[in-house]
């Protein structure tokens, strides 16, 4: 079962771990030979919280769904104390740093300090009207010192409380309104308090003034798309991720994130930055094209245009020469301008595309293998389809794009393969990349157009140098544990990648 919370004993040597799950709900054993050290009797639901006493008495104290507070003593551990006077889920326990004493926190709104070798219960705290959380309390934790505590809860809010000067109140940090403000953790990190909001950012507080100090942002959801312009401003080193939740999230390479915002209602396909850099196009499964202003998180709630889409998305891909946006769908390609369609083909098991540079051409993957080639006419009013299909591919095409000079297109398949074409001749240029191991899901060029990188389901990315043979190319093995969904370059050396495993990393090159 599912694993809630862990404490590592004072020698380091041994782990309790609680949770969810049949048969034992809560465990301590050795970290290196896993041998157990006693048994947990007395649990009867789900254990949210644990905490192992620093010091000698040992004791083991936890927290669980059955409105308990256990306490068991050794090593090995057997059953000493139950406390009661919960009437909800205990969601945290924590010992103080000399062990003299613990706080267990509820979805009662109680927070009860006991004794930390007997267990036996002390006094309830934070009980008036002006000093209670009005939200269930998710977590808690002691200052270095032990002179402090600080708690978390559904209510928005962070309070300070004074663990040594008859357990009062000192302040209460509000941390929002909307509903991903509900605080679900807290901790110190040396001087430092920090606490975790329901959206996933980390905020840092200033316990001094009642305020946040800092928040770190990002993704709490697995990402499906990465997005940058290299050419526009190099030096800046921008780019843009999508998480499925329909999140979007600005980035700086060296700096991390600088803002977010919801824009999709449903998980984002696919993301382009527009109008040299001061627009965001993107798709989604909530069947609809948006035109995002930036930047994100500027202080106002960020412009957001949607066109409306015949059908579910499954691809897109933007020319900055025509601001003109191609969108691949089951049946047909369409192209769209200022949020409005221009024109659209019919094309059967359309699976991806890709806009060349100057605007001219749009290269369609299908299903079967095949690449067919349209030619923009009328100022974006028609689609001509091309006579010949390319074809070299043995499986569904799945990723395409092409070089910034137009030169090449590159084509990814759904049987591993990456080719790169000459968009002159039309014909293979490069071959024999097939050193990946499962389906291509994207691919980007680099600003010069001399390497290529691809992403996997195999959850590696590789760079390939288009002067030189597949052999010399670059695996970043692993790089996304649960598959890469988007690559981007960022800079001439600086790559992006993004993965399901709700990562986001960032690779430079040293050559």
């Amino acid at each position: 079962g599912q694993v809630k919370d862990l404490a590592w004993a004072p020698d380091g040597k041994k782990i309790v771990a609680v949770g969810e799950g049949r048969g034992q709900i809560a465990k301590c054993f050795a970290w290196d030979k896993g041998s157990t050290f006693g048994e947990f009797d007395g649990l009867s639901r789900k254990v949210n919280s644990c905490d192992y006493r620093p010091n000698s008495p040992f004791r083991i104290v936890t927290g669980s769904e059955d409105q308990v507070v256990n306490v068991y003593a050794g090593p090995p551990f057997k059953f000493q104390l139950s406390n009661k006077k919960h009437t909800n889920f205990v969601n945290s326990v924590k010992y103080s740093p000399d062990g003299a004493k613990f706080v267990s926190v509820s979805s009662d709104k109680k927070c009860i300090l006991y004794d930390g070798e007997s267990g036996a219960f002390l006094q309830e705290f934070g009980v008036g009207k002006a000093e209670q959380h009005t939200g269930s309390i998710l977590g808690c934790a002691w200052s270095p010192k032990g002179d402090r505590l600080i708690t978390c809860a559904a209510d928005k809010t962070v309070k300070l409380w004074d663990m040594q000067g008859g357990l009062k109140l000192v302040s209460t940090i509000p941390m929002g309104t909307q509903v991903e403000d509900m605080q679900v953790g807290c901790c110190w990190v040396g001087d430092y308090a920090l606490s975790l909001s329901l959206s996933g950012h980390l905020n840092y507080l200033d316990l001094g003034s009642g305020a946040i100090r800092t928040q770190v942002l990002g993704h709490a959801k697995p990402l499906t798309t990465v997005t940058a312009d290299p050419t526009t401003n190099p030096s800046e080193e921008t780019f843009y991720t999508s998480s499925y939740d329909g999140r979007v999230c600005a980035w700086d390479a060296s700096a991390g994130c600088k803002g977010e915002g919801t824009v999709h209602s449903n998980m984002p396909v696919k993301m382009h930055v527009a109008a040299g850099g001061t627009h965001l196009h993107s798709i989604g499964f909530d069947d609809s094209l948006r035109t995002t202003s930036l930047p994100l998180g500027s202080g106002k709630a960020a412009k957001i245009e949607t066109c409306k889409l015949d059908a579910q998305p499954k691809d897109s891909s933007y020319c900055k020469a025509t601001d003109v946006t191609a969108v691949v769908f089951e049946t047909k390609v369409q192209l769209f301008k200022g949020g409005a369609a221009l024109c659209s083909a019919d094309l059967p098991d359309a699976s991806s595309c890709a806009v060349s540079p100057e605007g001219s051409q749009v290269a369609v993957g299908t299903k079967s293998g095949k690449i067919f080639t349209f030619a923009v006419q009328a100022g974006g009013g028609a689609l001509a389809k091309g006579g010949k299909a390319l074809e070299r591919h043995r499986g569904e095409v799945t990723a395409m794009a092409y070089s910034y000079d137009g030169a090449s297109l590159a084509s990814g398949d759904s049987n591993r393969e990456v080719l790169v074409w000459d968009t002159s001749t039309q014909e293979v240029k490069k071959s024999r990349m097939v050193y990946h191991s499962s389906k291509i899901t994207c691919l980007s060029w680099s600003p010069d157009n001399g390497t290529l990188c691809s992403g996997s389901v195999d959850s590696n990315v590789i760079l390939w140098p288009m002067d030189l043979p597949t052999s010399k190319r670059t695996t970043l093995a692993l790089a996304h544990k649960e598959g890469v969904r988007g690559v981007a370059f960022v800079g001439e050396k600086t790559v992006c990648s993004v993965g399901s495993d709700a990562v986001c990393k960032i690779w430079r090159r040293t050559a």
